[in-house]
């Protein structure tokens, strides 16, 4: 999102809240069309062929494996890369949204560290790691594959900040989520060992880390106005990459979460939330209002350009740091331009009703996205086809 347009955002989203504008979901249930529908991307590892809803037929992937297979890092680029084929809606796809000379801003979800635990001391909040409480980094590693060799984006940064980890040079802990390497969980990969291979490969691209709980930061006001009633002064410390940046991708794990239903896309954008101005766990963002509302102020800055979720594993339960949380081993790639749509498809797939999971329709009240499943394209496989049923969290039960 470039500066005039993100201007232009904070006046459409005020207008909307007036009244001056209609809800897209009005415009699309008018029109029907295949230009306004978002397209959502739907691919498990088993996708072999489908039929679009026009009758073409749609070409699965070449080595389809098992849901609940162990994949390769090929086996998981394929996957990434058919569901944003499938996720390209008539105006284009990710090709088309990135341009040569953006700066793109990847947002993946590293909330925990793998090799840090309650009994480390080094200024964070840990908790015991569990297989699908971070973005697969084999998605992450397709998504700048596929970027670079589209000739998309001069600069990409991949941005996070945890609530449960610091940067190794501002702890006394020897790894962070950064260098850490998931125990060979993602074929051995590490963002550090991702970013330097990169690197060195395309020489021509600056490719970089950035943790937002310490980078530059402005404050200033939720473009429309704050949804969370305990921010007195609407406005919210943002670090300048998320607000400067041409194109923000939110790449997330299907998690559950005891306050927000679902862990997506959106939910994703806590993490844009500075631990350096809201404290570790985030613990200032907590008390302007409900989770709901104040990660759809987030949101608001840059809402994302583009959002993909899933990968080999997931959550369920009350979330990753809750009692009884359990990871869920479900090969699935959902992709698409409409955030809010990807992450209503993401919740069909877990077993949510879209119509259940607040922050979706706060979303939506703001011009953001389109939650209703009837109102959305999907493409490859079905959402009943992909449906696995996450254990719902226990919502408000636990503090």
């Amino acid at each position: 999102m470039r500066r005039r347009q993100f201007l232009e955002l904070g006046a459409l989203a005020l207008a909307r809240a007036s009244g001056q504008q209609k809800a897209p979901s009005d415009t699309v249930t008018a029109s029907a069309s295949q230009q306004r529908t978002p397209r959502v991307g739907i691919v498990l590892s088993s996708f072999r062929r489908s039929t679009d809803h026009d009758g073409t037929p749609l070409e699965g992937l070449a080595d389809p494996q098992p849901v609940a297979a162990v994949l390769s890092t090929d086996q998981m680029d394929a996957m990434v890369r058919k569901a944003i084929e499938l996720g390209t809606s008539a105006q284009g796809g990710l090709a088309a949204i990135v341009g040569p000379e953006d700066w793109v801003v990847i947002k993946p979800n590293i909330v925990a560290c793998h090799g840090l635990g309650p009994d480390d001391h080094d200024g964070g909040a840990h908790h015991r790691y569990i297989p699908g409480t971070v973005t697969d980094l084999r998605v992450v590693r397709s998504l700048i594959s596929f970027l670079v060799e589209h000739k998309r984006g001069l600069r990409i940064t991949i941005a996070e900040g945890s609530g449960e980890w610091l940067p190794a040079e501002r702890s006394k802990s020897p790894i962070d989520g950064w260098s850490t390497n998931w125990g060979g969980a993602f074929g051995g990969l590490s963002y550090k060992s991702m970013i330097d291979d990169f690197s060195r490969r395309y020489p021509g691209v600056q490719f970089e880390l950035l943790d937002l709980n310490f980078a530059a930061t402005t404050e200033m006001p939720v473009p429309g106005a704050a949804l969370a009633k305990q921010n007195a002064a609407g406005v919210y410390h943002v670090p300048k990459a998320i607000l400067q940046c041409d194109r923000v991708i939110s790449v997330a794990p299907l998690k559950t979460h005891t306050l927000t239903g679902v862990s997506l896309s959106l939910k994703n954008y806590f993490g844009i939330g500075p631990g350096e101005k809201y404290g570790f766990p985030k613990s200032g963002l907590h008390k302007l209002d409900s989770p709901d509302d104040v990660l759809v102020d987030l949101f608001s800055y840059h809402p994302a350009d583009y959002a993909i979720l899933g990968g080999s594993w997931g959550v369920e339960g009350d979330g990753p740091f809750f009692p009884g949380a359990r990871s869920v081993h479900h090969n699935v790639v959902i992709a698409g331009a409409d955030a809010v749509a990807v992450d209503a498809v993401g919740a069909g797939v877990m077993g949510f009703r879209p119509s259940e999971i607040r922050h979706l329709h706060l979303a939506e009240s703001k011009g953001f996205g389109i939650p209703d499943l009837d109102l959305i394209w999907t493409r490859g496989n079905s959402i009943e086809e992909a449906r696995r049923l996450f254990r719902k969290p226990r919502r408000g039960e636990i503090e």
